[in-house]
């Protein structure tokens, strides 16, 4: 099976540090979660090889014997110091404003790393490593001993086709992939009973994503290996907007229908209680993480809830062939990235994916 392999597990007599029981806890759930929501077990041995640092590190690489994933200590020690503060400063709002815990305080902290594990694995379940011809894809670490992930592309890689420009480009729309994906497996199909639990998981995605944009932007640029945060973000609420939709519209493509009866779809009052309920509370609460994380200026990238939300609508119905046609920054980063994007789907082989 494709679990954490046997030499991953605590040796007799060995203490284990809750940081590396947290960080082993987290990619099993999310290899459990996998298999729950694509039907099957993930298609790869895992193994996690955790690291002894402070840094914020991730990385998922290829190895003769399967999936390696790098995570180091310091990767739950920033993501446990962000939602402690958020967590005292929203103590004290009204209580529509706190955010709504499923348990213990630290069960947040421990859906934002199974969220960042999801990520890796489905790096290369979306069959990035066929793309890259096995190079290393590097989620935040600059400053540690391995250093950031270079740019270039193994000369037998599909990626050696790209022109530079390309190539540069080419990891941003690797990540949006994989943040697509993964964001899916975990939050699951729509439900009126679980909006609760949307508002809960994308709260501790944004998290995650909060804290690689703060460690991107400490590179002063260079060697960016991630879309803007705003990007994410447009993209993680695009996501939670088109949520009670889909439904219908896998409904209707499965019975062959040109277009999708209007039955099909949520009442239009359930669907504006979500949106002020999950998704609205969602991106509010993105200024609080932002303020604790330090990140200046999110809500100018984010471009502010109208400008965001009309860029959404924008997206949802395909209006995206002129990325300055969007307002907001991270839509048009984007809807930039997207010919891209394009072309590198139709060059990768899917491994496993949700449908």
């Amino acid at each position: 099976m494709p679990y954490l392999r046997a030499d991953d597990a605590p040796k007799f007599g060995c203490s284990v540090t809750d940081q590396e029981a947290r960080l082993r806890h987290a990619l099993a759930a999310a290899l459990d979660r996998y298999d729950q929501r694509v039907g099957s077990p993930f298609p790869a041995d895992v193994r996690l090889e955790i690291v002894e640092s402070d840094a914020f590190f991730a990385q998922v690489s290829m190895a003769s014997d399967g999936v390696v994933v790098d995570v180091s200590t310091g990767v739950v020690d920033r993501i446990d110091a962000v939602w402690n503060s958020t967590l005292e400063i929203t103590a004290g709002l009204p209580e529509g404003d706190q955010i709504d815990l499923l348990g213990n305080p630290s069960h947040t902290a421990d859906i934002s790393l199974r969220w960042l594990m999801q990520h890796e694995l489905n790096h290369y379940a979306n069959g990035h490593f066929s793309l890259t011809g096995g190079a290393v894809l590097l989620e935040a670490g600059s400053g540690t001993a391995y250093g950031l992930v270079s740019h270039a592309a193994p000369v037998n890689a599909p990626l050696a086709e790209l022109t530079g420009e390309e190539l540069a480009l080419a990891p941003l729309c690797l990540e949006l992939q994989t943040d697509h994906d993964s964001t899916e497996i975990v939050l699951g199909a729509y439900s009126s009973e679980n909006w609760v639990l949307f508002r809960y998981y994308a709260t501790c995605i944004m998290v995650v994503i909060l804290i690689i944009e703060h460690e991107e932007r400490s590179c002063d640029g260079e060697n960016r290996t991630h879309p803007w945060a705003a990007t994410r973000l447009f993209m993680l609420l695009g996501h939670l907007v088109e949520l009670p939709y889909i439904p219908a519209i896998k409904r209707a493509h499965h019975e062959g229908l040109e277009s999708i009866p209007a039955d099909y779809y949520p009442p239009e009052a359930e669907i504006k209680r979500y949106q002020s309920e999950v998704v609205s509370r969602v991106l509010g609460r993105s200024q609080i993480f932002a303020e604790v994380i330090g990140l200046q200026n999110l809500w100018n990238d984010l471009g502010g809830y109208d400008g965001l939300f009309e860029d959404i609508r924008r997206a949802m119905i395909g209006d995206t062939d002129d990325h300055r046609a969007f307002k907001t920054r991270g839509a048009q980063q984007w809807a930039e990235l997207k010919p891209l994007n394009n072309r590198l789907l139709q060059m990768i082989h899917p491994i496993g994916l949700p449908e």
